[in-house]
């Protein structure tokens, strides 16, 4: 009798019809041992529970100055204002609609803020988790995404505000998984969408911009030689979408700038004001860079020693090239992104940190290997210790934060705290539907306050770094608060709010001369070095004692 055929498997195919080919020629991942991946999930879930408990205790830590300033943009834009013409500032609108809809949905507080802060860490974490499980081992995406959970809310990049760099990675890492979701089904959708979430990340910060490059370029030898068709054509409608889908919201936000006739606007605060600035300062991009990497690395060194040697072991780790390629290439590109910028603060590396989180994970995996049968086990030891050295001598930043003390060792006595104090007060003198002037860069006071600015320099560096530019501005400014003649107006003698010697500007001298002319001083608040500031109002303030230099001073206006 004759064996029937047994009817040939079917090649998968992508929604157009072509055969995907899998990559035959590539090393396997490797037998992962379960008991393994059990521990790693069981080590993730015990840091994820640890970030979780350190997370939510900052959530009420005070706004500093950049979070106040989103926070104060974000909120009105939902509510009318123009943005470049009624408030100025140098981001673009997607960190704005960011702030905007988590303080609506949320309140305009720093519990609003923040809450945004730890919904993207979650969905990075989640992503960066799924990402590395899909091209990489259970045992990694665990280790990598607990060693990203405690990177991205240390100190040393600022982890407890929520900048830019922080509310973009979700968006970045989401494009990354999405990107290999294509490549492995051919879906057109999945490679629109991961464009789409580069763009939006992109609209969040410029340095986004980087990575979509790289996944632009990637995407060639991923279809040329690792992943290519059956009947070797390019598909090329994949990297069509993949660019239509990141360049949407940049030309969505230019469109809509052109169509209401603010495109000048547009690019004068969101591309040479951020250049005439980073002309202006006086330290050089590398003395910065190295003066702030060290800050980033302290506490981490072992773990950055790590991702180092997980660069090389990446390729000897029995991976698929595409795999490895993607890996170091991908966390080498992200860290780029850091070091093109115009100037460099220690939050800025926070894009950095999901490469270095996954490179020192694969070098973990590489070395567990190697240990034989109880490496898996020596190697959550490990990095159980890492973990343990970041945390050692930070106790109370992750289980009892003193929110004071937190602004204090990491902005020194710019006056966070004191300012929300400040501006909380400031809600029950001012009614609702009036304006406080504020002298300085300090928007989280009317963030607190939940009043608006009389001027629409919300920061007043742009007034002070350029002797062309900037004096037409300086004039504008002071007529802007001339003209809205507020009952209270706000000044911050804190250098930081504006730049060294800015009192003894021709410029800020005339501003005073009619600040003093219609204004009496009527409130306080002053810093301390061991213990919380003070504030005083009215009759309290003639008999205090001033116990420092850095002071935000209250005028009331005179009476008529």
């Amino acid at each position: 009798m004759s064996k029937k055929a047994k009817p040939k498997k079917e090649t998968p195919a992508t929604p157009s019809g072509t055969p995907i080919v899998k990559n035959k020629s590539a090393p396997r991942k490797g037998k992962a041992d379960p008991l393994s991946g059990k521990a790693a999930f069981l080590f993730l879930g015990l840091c994820a529970l640890v970030f979780l408990w350190a997370r939510i205790r900052l959530l009420a830590i005070p706004l500093e100055r950049d979070e106040g300033s989103f926070a104060y943009i974000g909120h009105w834009i939902w509510r009318g204002r123009e943005l470049y013409t009624d408030m100025l500032d140098s981001k673009l609108p997607g960190l704005y609609g960011i702030y905007g809809l988590f303080t609506t949905l949320f309140g305009l507080s720093a519990t609003g803020v923040h809450i945004a802060l730890l919904t993207a860490n979650i969905v990075s974490a989640w992503c960066l988790y799924a990402l590395a499980r899909k091209i990489y081992t259970p045992y990694v995406a665990a280790i990598a995404t607990s060693f990203y959970l405690f990177l991205t809310i240390s100190l040393n990049v600022v982890g407890f505000a929520a900048h830019a760099t922080q509310l973009l990675t979700p968006f970045v890492l989401a494009g990354a998984l999405l990107f290999w979701q294509g490549i492995d089904s051919g879906r057109l959708l999945r490679f629109f969408l991961a464009g789409l979430c580069i763009g939006l990340a992109f609209t969040v910060k410029q340095q986004a911009a980087v990575l979509g490059i790289v996944l632009a370029l990637l995407w060639w030898p991923m279809r040329l030689w690792w992943n290519p068709m059956k009947n070797n054509r390019l598909p090329w409608r994949e990297w069509v979408m993949l660019g239509l889908g990141g360049f949407l919201p940049l030309v969505s936000v230019v469109l809509y700038f052109a169509l209401v006739g603010r495109l000048d606007e547009f690019i004068n605060w969101t591309v040479l004001q951020p250049i005439y600035l980073a002309d202006s300062f006086a330290e050089s991009r590398t003395s910065m860079f190295m003066n702030i990497l060290p800050r980033v690395i302290k506490g981490f060194e072992g773990l950055w020693i790590l991702a180092a040697v997980g660069l090389v072991l990446i390729f000897l780790s029995g991976y698929k090239k595409e795999a490895a390629v993607f890996g170091a290439v991908f966390s080498v590109a992200a860290f780029a992104s850091v070091v093109i910028g115009a100037a460099y603060y220690q939050h800025y590396f926070v894009p950095a940190l999901p490469g270095i989180a996954l490179l020192a994970a694969v070098a973990l995996q590489w070395l567990a290997r190697k240990a034989g049968t109880v490496g898996a086990i020596s190697g959550l030891g490990v990095a159980s210790i890492l973990i343990i050295l970041s945390i050692l001598g930070r106790t109370s930043y992750y289980f009892n934060p003193d929110y004071a003390q937190i602004h204090f060792k990491t902005y020194n006595q710019n006056m966070f705290p004191e300012l929300e104090k400040l501006g909380r007060d400031l809600a029950k003198r001012v009614p609702e539907g009036q304006r406080i002037a504020v002298l300085g860069s300090e928007p989280e006071l009317l963030v607190a306050a939940g009043r608006e600015s009389c001027s629409k320099h919300l920061m007043v560096y742009s007034l002070l770094s350029d002797p062309v530019r900037s004096p037409p501005m300086q004039q504008e400014y002071i007529r802007e608060i001339q003209a809205c003649m507020p009952e209270y107006i706000v000044w911050s003698t804190v250098s930081g709010s504006w730049t060294r010697g800015y009192d003894q500007l021709q410029f800020f001298k005339q501003l005073m001369q009619w600040v003093e002319t219609h204004y009496l001083p009527n409130g306080l608040a002053e810093s301390r070095e061991d213990k919380p500031g003070v504030i005083v109002w009215d009759d309290a303030l003639a008999r205090h004692q001033s116990q420092s230099n850095y002071r935000v001073i209250v005028f009331r206006r005179k009476a008529q």
